[in-house]
């Protein structure tokens, strides 16, 4: 008798537009307000070569700051290493950012005998055990219920040459 009685008032309470709008209103602005993902670290990095075509891989950890889990939609990188630009990275599936909690996105770049040819000179340094410079820059997006938002990524960071692995 008084589960169905709250019931009611809560049916009632619903029905009233301000109560509705209020609702609303307060769902909106939760959604609206999305924070970027903030940049926590490369880590596995692995390069590969055949043929002529040379493969970067890593691991970007990122982190979700919103209250609210959300969805990577979109990521769009130009990645260049010690000033050197070596290839584009994508988003290929649809990543879930778990609220306020790390993530991981693999990362493969497939890259030209060209492209590595113009990094050689600073790639030369990996050999000596010097760290090198990588640069990330571009967008990604973040998407929640029907909200999307997109964010301006721009990460510069030292790879140490001693964790890079070659082959695979």
């Amino acid at each position: 008798m008084v589960t169905s009685l709250r019931l009611k008032t809560l049916m009632k309470l619903i029905r009233s537009p301000f109560i509705l709008l209020l609702l609303l209103v307060a769902t909106l602005s939760s959604c609206s307000s999305l924070k970027p993902l903030e940049y926590r670290s490369i880590n596995n990095i692995y390069i590969t070569g055949n043929s002529g075509k040379a493969q970067l891989a890593f691991d970007l950890n990122l982190y979700n700051p919103n209250s609210v889990g959300a969805k990577l939609k979109e990521f769009n990188v130009e990645v260049e290493l010690d000033g050197v630009k070596i290839a584009t990275a994508q988003l290929l599936d649809v990543t879930h950012a778990g609220s306020q909690s790390e993530f991981t996105i693999p990362v493969s770049l497939n890259t030209s005998f060209q492209d590595m040819m113009r990094f050689l000179p600073s790639g030369i340094s990996m050999l000596s055990g010097a760290d090198i410079p990588i640069h990330l820059n571009g967008s990604l997006t973040v998407k929640k219920f029907i909200f999307k938002k997109t964010f301006p990524f721009d990460v510069k960071e030292t790879l140490d040459t001693g964790k890079i692995r070659l082959g695979k």
